[in-house]
């Protein structure tokens, strides 16, 4: 007697078969696998502007959110403060690409999670930004990512979700290695 296992749909909130079908899509097909995202950043006043982010391209398209998002931006000191500052979204930016990892391949793996919870702090000197002293780093000198995670997996099982997000995390990435940015005026 042969026994089959039925294709798990969605596992801690993940749709796992989309997730493994989107796998062997772009395995099979890797000129797919080039993704665009866009925000577009409107100057209000001061320090203080806002992002929308709506429209992407991937899987060979181009695609719109389900909703436009919008994000405003401030600086506490100079400016009045009426948002997170852009080094701020950086940090959400990082944990949130670090737990998504970590629920996805638990999902793929077959862990159940209960709880993930992240703290990320990053520590930046402003006598760079501020061009007080030429000699300090403008960005962050250093973050630093405490993950809280509970689950069905083993404490050896649980650390190795968290290596294998931060091995995958493309915010991760690009924070750790340098990524080509290039400005320029509209033309």
């Amino acid at each position: 007697m042969t026994t089959t296992t039925p294709a798990i749909e969605e596992f801690n909130g993940v749709p796992v078969a989309k997730l493994r079908g989107t796998i062997a899509k772009l395995t099979d097909n890797p000129e797919l696998a080039e993704f665009r995202f866009t925000a577009r950043n409107t100057w209000i006043e001061g320090t203080g502007t806002r992002s929308t982010i709506h429209e992407w391209f991937g899987v060979g398209g181009d695609h719109l959110h389900v909703q436009e998002f919008a994000f405003g931006a401030d600086h506490p000191t100079l400016g009045h403060g009426h948002g997170p500052t852009p080094q701020e979204y950086v940090l959400h930016a990082l944990a949130a690409c670090i737990v998504a990892g970590v629920a996805t391949t638990a999902a793929n793996r077959g862990v159940e999670l209960t709880s993930i919870e992240t703290v990320v702090q990053g520590t930046i000197d402003v006598r760079g930004v501020l061009g007080i002293d030429g000699d300090v780093r403008n960005g962050y000198q250093s973050i630093d990512v405490e993950i809280d995670i509970d689950g069905d997996g083993t404490a050896e099982e649980l650390e190795a979700l968290i290596q294998a997000s931060c091995k995958r995390s493309a915010v991760f990435d690009m924070l750790a290695n340098p990524t080509l940015v290039r400005v320029g005026r509209k033309a």
